[in-house]
């Protein structure tokens, strides 16, 4: 795999087929991976890292637009915090998912992304153990949905 951004708001400037090297770093500051702001590499662990702000943006529910590298900053100390039960998961969680996501699944999604975005690329998982884990959770939502229909059936 051949890394291509820093963030999606560089898609916009290439067509699907092109690549272009830039000499200097670009794209939406609050996506930048650190070690990317500091040697303008891009490696796999950028594309991961990248994803593990979007994945903490949809858990916590903070807007994009309000992602700057302060904000950025905050958000990465809380996700960690809340994971490694510094903090409660209620500080980090999108209100407009109170009540209406399984904890354990919510915990792991968090887990994984805050893996993603370790300071230092050496620290991040790769895309397969990424997918892999979140396909558990995933699976384990599926199995959680279909037994709690299966139990109100039976009650009904």
């Amino acid at each position: 795999m051949e890394p291509k951004l820093s963030d999606f708001g560089l898609a916009r400037m290439l067509g699907m087929d092109e690549t272009k090297v830039f000499t200097d770093v670009r794209g939406t500051i609050g996506y930048m991976d650190p070690e990317y702001m500091s040697n303008a590499k891009l490696t796999c662990a950028s594309d991961i890292y990248s994803f593990g702000i979007v994945a903490l943006q949809l858990l916590s529910g903070q807007k994009v637009i309000d992602l700057d590298l302060d904000a950025r900053d905050q958000l990465t100390r809380k996700a960690k915090d809340v994971n490694m039960g510094l903090r409660a998961l209620s500080d980090f969680e999108d209100p407009k998912l109170k009540g209406n996501v399984n904890k354990a699944d919510f915990e792991s999604i968090l887990q994984v992304a805050v893996l993603c975005v370790a300071k230092s690329s050496k620290g991040r998982p790769t895309i397969d153990i990424v997918f892999e884990e979140l396909d558990k959770a995933w699976q384990n939502t599926i199995v959680n949905e279909v037994t709690n229909h299966q139990h109100h059936l039976e009650t009904n």
